[in-house]
């Protein structure tokens, strides 16, 4: 008999593949988080009762959200986006009574026990932690979460729902699926932590890039970092490593004639090896990131499932969360060192040590 519901025995690989999708991911467990953990599956009355009361007022003030709503459900409000002018906890708690709270023009309703969230408000959402969602993807993962072809049988499953023309809920047999999984906000959690490290380490290789291209872009080539990468490794002559490999280097790294003990050209040798360091450390950084800890969830060599991540963080299966608190700590700490070591430098400086080094080289040539 073809089953109707989604089901775990029969629908855990489709489910699984649904969520290994970043797009159609982040909608399914936003919904989720937002009837769990925002609304406790409706079934405190109490709680409705004073969302739909702060709904219903013209004006909503902060004096009112405190008044109607606890903490728990603020915090969790805050950190979905659902107010509009608040970003987080720490800046609601430093407004006065009087200020005014912006809900938007849309925003989450319920009616008959189906909780409604906006399109606009579910992307707003989502994209307020992973940027890397385009609204294009958004709407294209939509349209097919709406009706998912069943591995076992000719059934469509829908795994959300549309309610009038743009606002959507979450299927109930899927939800309680989810359920089974444990805490998939602490999931996200730590996925937002992880990915907040990720973006912080660019944030800074891109301050070292910009410097770097000021000494000579072709440093920033794959078969120059290659070449740099195998120099350091080796403990070799960088730059003599790079022309000796036949790395086409510009003119200026031709220094035979400039007196190696003159305090420009120290300088600015000594600051290419700084820079260059920090972006080959930048590099195994990331590539610990990506392969020790983002790979528990994602890319091409991922070791689990979305949807087992989500069972091994809720349960710290194999002191998973432990492992990689740790190798965050420790990323965290290399890369406030390497912050450290290139805050000395900016962009400004390094072209005017670029021209006096340029000065000092005609010089040279000139004598």
């Amino acid at each position: 008999m073809e089953h109707e519901s989604l089901t775990l025995e029969q629908d855990k690989n489709l489910i699984e593949k649904i969520l290994d999708d970043v797009n159609m991911r982040y909608i399914i467990l936003f919904l989720y988080i937002i009837r769990n953990d925002l609304f406790k599956d409706l079934s405190d009355d109490g709680l409705i009762e004073s969302y739909e009361r702060v709904l219903n007022l013209d004006e909503i003030y902060k004096d009112n959200i405190e008044k109607f709503w606890d903490d728990e459900f603020i915090s969790v409000a805050v950190d979905l986006g659902l107010f509009k002018n608040i970003r987080t906890m720490r800046e609601f708690k430093q407004k006065e009574g009087d200020f005014i709270i912006k809900l938007g023009d849309e925003t989450i309703t319920i009616e008959e026990d189906t909780i409604s969230v906006p399109d606009d408000v579910l992307f707003l959402m989502i994209n307020k932690k992973f940027k890397k969602i385009s609204r294009r993807d958004f709407n294209q993962a939509l349209i097919r979460l709406k009706s998912v072809m069943c591995e076992t049988s000719n059934v469509i499953h829908s795994f959300i729902h549309e309610i009038g023309e743009h606002d959507y809920t979450l299927a109930n047999d899927l939800y309680y699926i989810l359920d089974q999984f444990g805490n998939i906000y602490l999931a996200i959690k730590m996925e937002l932590t992880i990915e907040g490290l990720h973006d912080r380490l660019k944030e800074i290789r891109s301050k070292v890039e910009e410097c770097i291209k000021i000494f000579d872009p072709v440093l920033l080539t794959k078969p120059s970092q290659k070449k740099i990468k195998k120099a350091f490794n080796e403990n070799k002559d960088v730059i003599k490593f790079l022309k000796d490999e036949g790395i086409q280097l510009s003119d200026k790294f031709d220094s035979e004639k400039i007196d190696k003990s003159n305090k420009t050209y120290i300088k600015w040798r000594e600051s290419l090896l700084t820079l260059l360091k920090a972006y080959h450390k930048l590099d195994e950084l990331e590539d610990k990131i990506i392969k020790d800890i983002k790979s528990y969830y994602s890319g091409k060599k991922r070791k689990y499932s979305y949807l087992k991540f989500i069972e091994k963080i809720s349960f710290n299966e194999d002191g998973i969360i432990d492992k990689i608190q740790q190798d965050l700590i420790k990323i965290r700490e290399e890369l406030i060192q390497i912050n450290e070591e290139i805050s000395k430098f900016s962009k400004k400086d390094i072209q005017l040590l670029n021209l006096d080094y340029e000065r000092l080289r005609i010089l040279s040539s000139d004598n």
